[in-house]
């Protein structure tokens, strides 16, 4: 993972989910490093639970797909979700990055 790729979407973020200076580098939110793509997180949200209509769009130069509540199965709890693409890997992030645009 390029580093520099993650200072760029900290400051787009006003370091609010991506603090370069905290902790030498630390998500502000949860995060989890994948290699499913923004395509295959959009069709397997066609199997779940509940979701609100996904937006898509671009922050610091990173495409992204987010959800402002969604429930992949019953009994986990409602969240906001985003998944950015960064080019080698790709984060979901509990966050709808749409509030950052």
């Amino acid at each position: 993972m390029n580093k520099e790729n993650l200072i760029k979407f900290g400051i787009a973020t006003n370091n609010e989910l991506f603090d370069k200076d905290y902790k030498d580098g630390e998500w502000m939110v949860r995060a989890v490093e994948t290699h499913e793509t923004i395509d295959n997180f959009v069709e397997s949200s066609k199997k779940w639970v509940e979701k609100s209509k996904e937006k898509t769009g671009e922050i610091a130069g990173f495409r992204f797909v987010a959800w402002a509540n969604c429930q992949a199965a019953k009994g986990q709890p409602r969240k906001e979700l985003s998944v950015v693409d960064f080019g080698d890997i790709r984060f979901a992030i509990d966050a709808d990055l749409t509030n950052f645009i």
